[in-house]
């Protein structure tokens, strides 16, 4: 035996991971320290479920252990969130998704206390720029909280929650362990087909057939950010000058920029 083997460290670390190799999370176990560190739901699916088929190779590309998906639910204040005053509103996303990835962090901590390896991708906000224009996400976390049980997607492309409705906010923790049972999709849809949405879209992203204008969706909720943020920098550059500029964007949307 060299001496590296016959080291504590080396000793103790391999002796926890044979004890995760041979560990089979409980699922219940699971849902107690999700809902105490506190989300509001819980879900658990495992990465080889076929709903899983068309992001399984980008999950394992991100890390390699995984095994299992952890899906969990924050919901919003429905009041801020229906309101048009966008300090309001978006105030209300936001501090919900610092919410939740604070959760998931949480979730991660606990985990790695049992010897295990985990890991949450962000829960909005995707920041992979280097993949611009395409997928610039890990995990798309509607897609794993429809198939953990948590909710069905409805006409207006957000997951509807049994209980909470749309108002809320999705996250997902990766896991290197098999868990004891996994969840399935609620077997009927919350969506009630009644069209709400597709009349308060203010940028008519949602037809009354049902069908969906990403792009028009894309642009209206972030114009400020990637593409729409790339057109104003080059209707800077393009400007000979500061009045021809603000002859091609006014001050309201400079501020907005800002």
């Amino acid at each position: 035996m060299s001496k590296l083997d016959s080291h504590p460290t080396v000793l103790a670390a391999r002796s926890r991971a044979e004890a995760v190799r041979q560990t089979v999370l409980a699922t219940d176990e699971i849902r107690r320290i999700c809902l105490e560190l506190g989300a509001d739901d819980v879900g658990v699916v495992s990465l080889d479920r076929p709903e899983l088929d068309d992001q399984r190779e980008d999950i394992l590309k991100f890390f390699p252990s995984t095994r299992t998906l952890i899906s969990i639910v924050c919901r919003m204040n429905r009041e801020p969130v229906r309101n048009p005053l966008r300090s309001v509103a978006n105030l209300e996303f936001h501090s919900t998704t610092d919410r939740i990835n604070d959760i998931a962090h949480d979730i991660v901590r606990a985990l790695e206390d049992r010897g295990h390896r985990a890991i949450n991708p962000s829960a909005g906000f995707p920041m992979e720029m280097t993949d611009f224009p395409g997928k610039i996400w890990v995990v798309s976390h509607k897609p794993v909280a429809v198939a953990a049980g948590l909710g069905q997607m409805g006409v207006h492309r957000n997951v509807i929650h049994p209980k909470f409705g749309n108002f809320i906010i999705l996250g997902t923790v990766l896991v290197d362990a098999e868990v004891s049972e996994q969840n399935r999709p609620i077997n009927y849809n919350p969506c009630l087909d009644c069209r709400l949405c597709v009349a308060a879209c203010p940028v008519g992203a949602i037809s009354p057939d049902g069908s969906f204008n990403f792009l028009s969706c894309y642009t209206h909720n972030y114009r400020e950010f990637m593409g729409g943020f790339t057109d104003w920098v080059e209707s800077v550059a393009d400007s000979k000058s500061a009045e021809a500029y603000r002859q091609k964007v006014n001050d309201t949307e400079s501020a907005s920029m800002w």
